[in-house]
């Protein structure tokens, strides 16, 4: 039987080997240590899809319960965002030790979080999220712990829950010094959304942020090969370059490639050959339209898909000038376009005047989609 895949081609887990983040999560650990003085003792990491944000939340959460820490985690959206959290901070504290049904907690004591308890007559009704993380803060502050709120898909959540959220954030974090640590994560979009809300600015803005963009050809090298040699199998060096080159720098691409490469090796242990490479991939550049690609372009305007399929006529790097004339606009407006969709992840500047796509598997996917074919432009060949 073959050894176990080691990739992890699935949102929201973390890979194998995280590569390229060292000096963040660093810098997240020396916050946890120095306390909430420190600027990314409440941080964003920001980035489009496939960049590896969660797997930073998954780190971040790693590393805090190292330390002996409480980890809340949660998703901005559905709405009950302030309810959810509320409840996960009480269940968190009730599963360290449970006490009988008409007790409730009045302390936290020791490295090892012995609780003790008073009777009450009566059950306690649920307090408010400010309430219960002041709570929480206070008794683990004399611990020497603390805990961290991990929240995903920012850029999704109700806008006021969110507001609510960072007053509390500001007020038991910033204001009490309480150790209540917290890191989001978000697509850029938050930059024009939520980071621009005077009302929200006051923690949002206020957080370190960090842009989490593509990964570097030699970590990328490390992040295939390592879990590959780790299982027992091999693949040579042209092999590894090419694998390299289709990720294109995107965390989900380096596991998704890692995968299919590995899927279809017949003995990973032989050595994973040039054929049976090409094939995963191919395989890999099949998928990735369909979880990356697909996603964001439901989430786009009608003039940002014609940007991007004006682009697609191009078989290299596309220059704005021509874009804004197959869209028949002048090219200050094409300019606002270019900015949404470099936001969007889905290009990226490529000079003065030019623009690519992000990931160069963005333009046989757009030519595959029915709108491709359906549309046309000014110089197209009528032929």
């Amino acid at each position: 039987m073959a050894a176990k895949n080691p990739f992890s081609p699935t949102f929201g887990t973390s890979p194998p080997v995280l590569v390229g983040r060292d000096e963040i999560l660093e810098d997240v650990d020396d916050a946890f240590e120095t306390g909430p003085t420190h600027p990314d003792y409440t941080v964003l990491f920001v980035g489009v899809r496939g960049t590896g944000k969660t797997a930073m939340l998954n780190a971040t959460e790693d590393l805090a319960r190292k330390r002996g820490w409480l980890t809340v985690s949660e998703n901005a959206s559905p709405a009950g965002l302030l309810a959810r959290l509320t409840q996960a901070v009480q269940t968190q504290l009730a599963e360290l030790e449970t006490p009988e049904p008409s007790k409730r907690v009045t302390g936290v004591s020791g490295a090892g979080f012995g609780m003790t308890f008073d009777h009450a007559d009566q059950p306690q009704s649920a307090p408010a999220l400010r309430t219960v993380l002041a709570e929480v803060g206070k008794r683990l502050e004399d611990t020497g712990t603390g805990l961290v709120i991990t929240i995903d898909e920012l850029q999704s959540g109700d806008i006021d829950e969110l507001r609510e959220f960072g007053a509390v954030l500001q007020h038991v974090t910033r204001r009490e010094l309480l150790p209540i640590a917290f890191a989001g994560a978000s697509l850029p979009s938050i930059v024009d959304t939520l980071l621009s809300d005077d009302e929200i600015a006051t923690f949002l803005q206020r957080c370190s942020r960090y842009d989490i963009d593509r990964i570097k050809p030699e970590d990328a090298s490390e992040a295939i090969v390592k879990p590959i040699r780790n299982r027992g199998g091999g693949i040579a060096e042209d092999d590894l370059a090419r694998a390299v080159t289709a990720a294109a720098g995107y965390a989900f691409m380096i596991q998704l490639v890692g995968f299919h490469i590995w899927k279809a090796a017949s003995n990973p242990a032989d050595g994973i050959s040039a054929d049976e490479t090409s094939t995963g991939i191919a395989e890999a550049e099949q998928r990735i339209g369909r979880l990356i690609f697909a996603p964001t372009w439901q989430g786009l305007s009608d003039v940002d898909r014609r940007f991007l399929l004006a682009m697609a006529r191009d078989d290299d790097e596309s220059r704005l000038a021509i874009v804004a004339d197959r869209l028949e606009v002048d090219t200050n407006y094409a300019g606002v376009y270019r900015h949404r969709l470099i936001r969007s992840g889905m290009i990226r500047s490529a000079g003065h005047g030019k623009v690519d796509f992000a990931h160069h598997s963005t333009r046989a996917w757009l030519r595959n989609e029915a709108a491709y074919a359906a549309i046309s432009f000014p110089d197209d060949d009528p032929a």
